[in-house]
């Protein structure tokens, strides 16, 4: 078979068309000597023919076969090598396509239509091809977000210490607390992308630790650590929550709710309060976080989980805009789904877990 290979060209269709050609002449010959070697005997049986007539006819018949055989051999070569040629076609697009990829761009979709199995190839082939083009431009999205997000307190550290160098301001507790807190929004926006890293790197081999766990007790926690932050803020927070047992990573959905009363706390508008609701509904168990908020378009309210994402991209708020992006990562690791309902001005964040993992 190596040696076979050596000899052979390296053009996949030409290989092919020489082994199949090549089986074509055996089949033909074996065929046609059969076919010759019966009629020959056939034929000597036959009596009153003389010997001169049967070597006569024996000459012509064995002209005949190897004239038909080798017609037949020169058609079946030259359809088969043009068949396969066309067959192939789709595995030199592919073969294009991944020198494209492999010199750091990305091909279009090849326009390939067969239901075969080479079909499918190319329809995973564009598939990949798209999913590659999205995740590259997701992770350059990531890149300019994370710098523009980085950019503010860097500049803001940079310019209070060369106005120190500079002798401009002189350090007092209050200087030094600004320091601090643009250090701790540096901080936290880095603790947030390894969350979100955690989170994203969970695979079958490092799977999902779970327990099961009552959620009033889940909800409840998290509810009362915000309790005395709504107070201050004049903001009522209402939960209802039904009794139920469900199997969850208890610090993850913690997590999720942390972000989402967080939210609610920071851009809180109108008169009426956060509602907490948790029931069971079948085999799942939904959570509900309900309030009024900042105006969201109705056609971005899917963006909201995005990384980095803001409503109003030219404040900065100190915010990471990475919340939600994390606790959308951490209910998709359960099996679950968070969305958001809104009219613009209130907002519905609903989670949906199942009841077991």
């Amino acid at each position: 078979m190596r040696l076979i290979e050596r000899v052979l060209p390296p053009k996949l269709w030409v290989k092919m068309t020489i082994v199949n050609i090549a089986l074509l002449i055996g089949v033909v010959i074996v065929t046609g000597m059969t076919l010759y070697q019966t009629a020959c005997f056939l034929a000597a049986d036959i009596t009153g023919v003389e010997r001169e007539a049967q070597l006569t006819f024996n000459n012509s018949l064995l002209i005949y076969a190897w004239v038909i055989g080798g017609v037949v051999i020169v058609m079946g070569a030259f359809l088969y090598s043009t068949v396969t040629r066309k067959v192939l076609v789709p595995v030199k697009e592919l073969s294009s396509a991944m020198e494209t990829m492999k010199s750091g761009n990305y091909p279009g979709d090849l326009n390939v239509h067969t239901n075969d199995e080479i079909g499918e190839l190319v329809d995973h082939f564009n598939r990949m091809n798209r999913r590659l083009q999205q995740q590259e431009r997701s992770r350059h999205q990531m890149l300019r977000d994370l710098s523009h997000e980085l950019r503010t307190p860097l500049s803001n550290l940079q310019g209070y210490l060369e106005a120190l160098e500079k002798g401009v301001i002189s350090g007092d507790q209050t200087i030094y607390r600004s320091l601090a807190e643009e250090t701790d929004r540096v901080s936290q926006l880095l603790s947030r992308l390894d969350d979100m890293e955690s989170w994203t790197t969970l695979t079958p081999s490092k799977p999902l630790e779970v327990s099961q766990e009552e959620m009033t007790q889940v909800i409840s926690q998290v509810s009362q650590m915000f309790t005395l932050e709504f107070e201050k803020k004049g903001i009522g927070l209402k939960s209802e929550v039904e009794a139920a047992e469900v199997s969850v990573n208890r610090q993850g959905i913690q997590q999720v709710l942390t972000n989402l009363l967080r939210n609610a706390l920071e851009y809180h508008e109108g008169t009426d309060g956060v509602e907490i609701e948790g029931r069971a509904e079948g085999e799942e168990y939904v959570i509900k976080v309900k309030g009024g908020g900042k105006a969201i378009p109705l056609n971005e309210k899917d963006r909201v989980f995005d990384r980095f994402y803001r409503v109003d991209r030219s404040r900065s708020d100190g915010r990471s805009g990475l919340g939600l992006s994390i606790s959308k990562q951490i209910v998709e690791r359960h099996g679950g789904q968070i969305q958001l309902e809104t009219d613009g001005r209130n907002h519905c964040f609903s989670i949906t877990l199942p009841m077991q993992a």
